[in-house]
């Protein structure tokens, strides 16, 4: 799981006390994933389910563009769809797909809104925080 919230310091998970939300091995974070990787390209920090990110300063602005990107490819969507998580190769290989609701993706996407906007706030950083 990844915790993404507010905090001082990366490799930290963020504090309770502040909005947050969290990330799961399923259709929500591999359909963002595109969007994680491009992301790295521009600010230096890999949002990872299992490794750590921190933003601030022009990495916020990087993260804050990437939820406008993904609140754009959502609203785009149809009310649920199936994303690709993986694929299994044994006993048989077959390609995994998980269902994604619209409505529920632009939830998260708000309270992501939200931590980003009370991280400036407050001068902290928002933290991505994979275990």
């Amino acid at each position: 799981m990844l915790d993404i919230g507010i905090g001082n310091e990366r490799g930290k998970p963020p504090d309770a006390e502040e909005p947050r939300l969290a990330l799961d091995d399923d259709g929500y974070y591999w359909f963002l994933h595109p969007l994680f990787e491009q992301l790295h390209a521009e600010s230096g920090q890999y949002i990872d389910l299992y490794g750590d990110a921190s933003f601030t300063g022009v990495g916020l602005d990087a993260l804050e563009r990437m939820l406008t990107r993904a609140r754009q490819l959502i609203e785009s969507q149809p009310k649920t769809w199936q994303v690709h998580t993986g694929t299994q190769f044994a006993p048989v290989r077959r390609e995994i797909h998980k269902p994604v609701k619209r409505e529920e993706f632009l939830r998260l996407i708000v309270l992501w809104e939200q931590v980003v906007d009370r991280a400036r706030k407050t001068g902290r950083s928002v933290i991505c925080f994979g275990d």
